[in-house]
């Protein structure tokens, strides 16, 4: 499917007519009625001579004023979207202020929380999201990234109550007749409309500081001892993240809020960021989990999103994809190169994923339905990737003295993928063109397939690439390091790719011992690897960096060999590396394998482990042992208690995948197991779309109810349309639910509903999406409303054929799994008789 979906169009910033200077806003909040009362107070600069007539975005608005400083009403236009007020002949540089009285009861850009009889423990809170062009729909503005001014607000809020903004704090006051507190903050380095932020609620304030920077915790009061886990790390990183940069902390200080149903994970308004209270975890959670980085993220933002803004939504990759970077900078600082390059490994996946999935899409694009359409893993995850591969082609030094030429450049400004190109050439004298038209302004990744053979008469090493990615993806000019370990000794060579078939030689006075392509998987691409089987053993055995032996166990499994000695060399190394990702995917690869020696050794290092992150892997490879009650056993074992809640819910997925009778009972009673994030009730209903139990489907459409816990609920309505497909007989009763929940008051359960109804299936749901699509409020929803009507209109038949045949192919999986077993005993019996 393509990304530009029909009705997409070009979007370009607008006009200004005038420079907004400050923003001054007073509100009240009402949060019964759910209700803003404001005066916004702008102070514009006009740009030419002339008749000066300002348009601002405000939406759903009731204008009760729109005067000058002296109070005489100006004339102005309204159509419930867009004011423009006649501003009358101005000079060039003129500054002017004006003055709007409001009220408003948004649907978007601003959330009033409270409880309900459903959600009886929900707080009571405000808070703001305007990224990406939602402020609008509470105070009116130029809600435009390239458009930056000062500001500051003034809030008036119930006396028991905590507010926060952008900026400094210069005064707090309460009314004790009115019983009301209010907050004035300021922020005096101009920053993006869409990054001004208002919270309120009834918080505890902790603080910190890094070096000269104060630092503010908001969170619930009685999960204190939470957010000290959460953002202890803030003083680090704040620290590095400035070297890195070449650019102090720019916003004077810097405040994290921790809020209930927030619609993103994390937003990154100027020195007050905003998260989800998802983040905050107990102790028992972060034995494997770990706010970092997230918070890592938001931060990076402050001077990558904040202080660099993007100067128009279609280049937002250079705050999403400069952030998610940080992420990755941030962990293997703190952390190591191995988790960093793992963490990286995911990412890629994240963006292969969407881009064998959903579609691909140049990184730099204007052709959208609205700005949210571009938030997508191309953004974040393959931005991320993008600026890996420029730091590892030119080399730290050039890479970060280009990224400082970057940041002191256009400080306080908005940029363009132009101005990085310009600065690291201006820096480093390097021409970046070629590299960002292909991986930037391209749609697309390297496809390739790499085959290695050695010469023994010639003394030469044979590598044949071939680039296999279709159109409109380019043919890539790229440089591909292989490394030849030969006679102990470790040497790189870098071929340069340039064709869609090549050939290279490499002579070496003795047989390589190990042959590794692209080590430390610095490149963004998909790689089909063919080299002999002694080979991907050294690799796995003894390769430098654990990313590349996490790849030798990949391309093991991915080869199929089933002999003694892949066996023991995945076994050793799921026992023995010293990396916990490499002991867990050498595990995985072992699972595939499928034999009973295979299930038998995975199954007692799962006792072994100490590593929650690694045992979640080596419980995840017993999931692939099919009708197999010995790795039941295993699995029910892990699900009966484990330190890790994590593991525990992999367990519960495991145990399903088994297909054990005993699944559907151990599933049921774990499900009102409490655990964070609902992870392992999650993973319950997950299993129960897994077993294929249609008893199954009547605890999902429970646990998908308003007022179940809302992380579950979606798990329940992915399961609901997975098993509502297999059962034709309950097929129009699960639509007619899950279209229900087109209509959720939560937006992750309307996404998961529209999910539901693409794995159902059922062309029926069409004109139920049509309608989602035009009115849904969220921007996600609507995108992915439109793809799954499209699909669904389209792809009815292919899916049915589909589903026949994945059924066909289980079918067999048992027959498969008995044959490599002979295989192999019979590969065991020849050896022996050789001996």
């Amino acid at each position: 499917m393509p990304f530009e979906l029909p009705g997409a169009e070009p979007a370009f910033a607008p006009d200004r007519v005038v420079d907004v200077k400050h923003i001054r806003l007073e509100v009240s909040l009402d949060f019964a009625d759910k209700r803003v009362d404001g005066v916004c107070t702008l102070t514009l600069s006009a740009l030419n001579d002339g008749p000066t007539r300002a348009t601002l975005n405000a939406v759903e608005m009731s204008l009760h004023a729109v005067v000058d400083p002296e109070g005489e009403p100006l004339a102005y236009e309204y159509d419930g979207k867009q004011l423009v007020v006649d501003l009358g002949e101005r000079q060039e540089g003129e500054e002017l202020q004006l003055i709007l009285r409001y009220s408003a009861r948004p649907r978007r850009g601003l959330y009033f929380i409270a409880p309900d009889a459903a959600y009886p423990d929900r707080p009571t809170q405000v808070w703001s999201q305007g990224q990406d062009e939602d402020n609008r729909h509470w105070f009116p503005c130029f809600d435009h990234p390239h458009e930056k001014s000062s500001s500051e607000m003034l809030i008036t809020v119930p006396g028991h109550m905590v507010a926060l903004s952008n900026g400094a704090l210069v005064e707090e006051r309460r009314d004790e007749q009115a019983g009301t507190r209010s907050f004035h903050f300021k922020q005096e380095v101009p920053h993006a409309s869409y990054l001004i932020t208002l919270v309120a609620g009834d918080f505890a304030v902790l603080t910190d500081q890094a070096e000269d920077i104060e630092l503010f915790y908001y969170v619930p009061r009685d999960r204190k001892d939470d957010a000290v886990r959460t953002f202890e790390a803030t003083p680090r990183m704040m620290k590095l993240f400035a070297e890195l940069a070449g650019q102090p902390y720019p916003w004077g200080r810097y405040s994290q809020v921790a809020v209930a149903e927030f619609i993103f994970g994390g937003m990154e308004n100027t020195s007050a960021t905003t998260l989800t209270d998802q983040t905050l975890h107990d102790a028992r959670a972060h034995l494997d989990f770990s706010s970092e980085p997230l918070v890592a993220h938001e931060l990076a933002h402050q001077w990558f999103g904040d202080l660099l803004t993007c100067r128009t939504w279609s280049e937002g990759w250079l705050n999403e994809g400069f952030a998610t970077y940080f992420e990755i900078l941030w962990k293997e600082h703190s952390v190591g190169r191995d988790d960093a390059d793992y963490d990286r490994q995911l990412d890629l996946e994240a963006y292969l994923d969407e881009a064998g999935g959903r579609y691909q899409r140049p990184i730099v694009t204007n052709v959208y339905h609205e700005p949210i359409d571009v938030f997508d893993r191309h953004l974040y995850e393959k931005g991320a990737a993008v600026l890996h591969m420029l730091r590892t082609e030119l080399g730290d030094a050039r890479f970060w003295k280009a990224v400082r030429l970057y940041v002191a450049r256009h400080q306080g400004g908005s940029v363009e993928t132009r101005d990085l190109v310009r600065a690291i050439e201006d820096a480093t004298g390097w021409n970046g063109d070629r590299f960002f038209r292909q991986w930037v302004h391209a749609p697309g990744h390297p496809d390739l397939a790499v085959e290695y053979a050695w010469d023994d008469g010639e003394r030469l090493a044979r590598i044949s690439v071939k680039q296999k990615q279709a159109a409109p993806a380019p043919t890539y000019d790229l440089p591909l390091v292989v490394r030849f370990v030969v006679a102990g000794e470790a040497r790189d060579v870098t071929l340069r790719v340039r064709r869609a078939e090549e050939t290279f030689v490499v002579a070496w006075p003795e047989a390589p011992s190990q042959v590794i392509v692209d080590p430390g998987n610095h490149l963004l691409k998909t790689l089909d690897e063919k080299k002999p089987s002694p080979l991907w053993r050294a690799q796995l055995a003894s390769a430098e960096r654990a990313i590349d032996r996490v790849r030798a166990a990949r391309g093991m499994a991915k080869a199929g060999e089933i002999t003694k000695e892949a066996i023991d060399a995945l076994a050793k190394a799921m026992r023995t590396d010293g990396f916990w990702a490499a002991r867990g995917e050498a595990a995985l690869a072992l699972g595939q394998l499928k034999t009973e020696a295979a299930r038998q050794a995975i199954a007692e290092a799962v006792r072994e482990e100490a590593h929650p992150k690694a045992r979640r892997l080596l419980v995840r490879a017993l999931g692939q042992f099919r009708h197999d009650e010995a790795a039941a056993d295993a699995a029910l074992a892990v699900l009966a208690r484990d330190a890790s809640y994590f593991v525990e819910a992999e367990a519960a997925s495991t145990l399903a995948k088994t297909r054990s009778h005993r699944a559907y009972p151990a599933l049921v009673e774990a499900r009102d197991r409490r655990s964070f994030l609902d992870v392992v009730r999650s993973a319950c209903f997950g299993g129960m779309a897994e077993l294929r139990d249609e008893r199954g489907l009547d605890l999902a459409i429970e646990g998908a109810a308003y007022g179940q816990p809302p992380a579950a609920r979606r798990a329940a309505i992915a399961a609901m349309g997975a098993l509502g497909a297999l059962f034709p007989s309950r097929k129009a009763a699960v639509r007619e639910r899950l279209v229900e929940l087109l209509e959720d008051g939560d937006f992750r359960a309307r996404i998961a509903a529209v999910e539901a109804l693409r794995a159902l299936g059922d062309a029926d749901a069409v004109g139920a999406l049509k309608k989602a699509e035009r009115d849904d409020l969220d921007g996600r929803v609507r995108r992915r409303a439109r793809e799954v009507a499209k699909a669904l209109a389209e792809g009815a038949p292919q899916a049915d054929a589909l589903r026949t045949l994945r059924e066909a192919v289980e079918k067999l999986e048992g027959e498969n799994r008995d044959l490599k077993e002979r295989l192999l005993k019979l590969e065991v019996a020849r050896k022996e008789a050789a001996k």
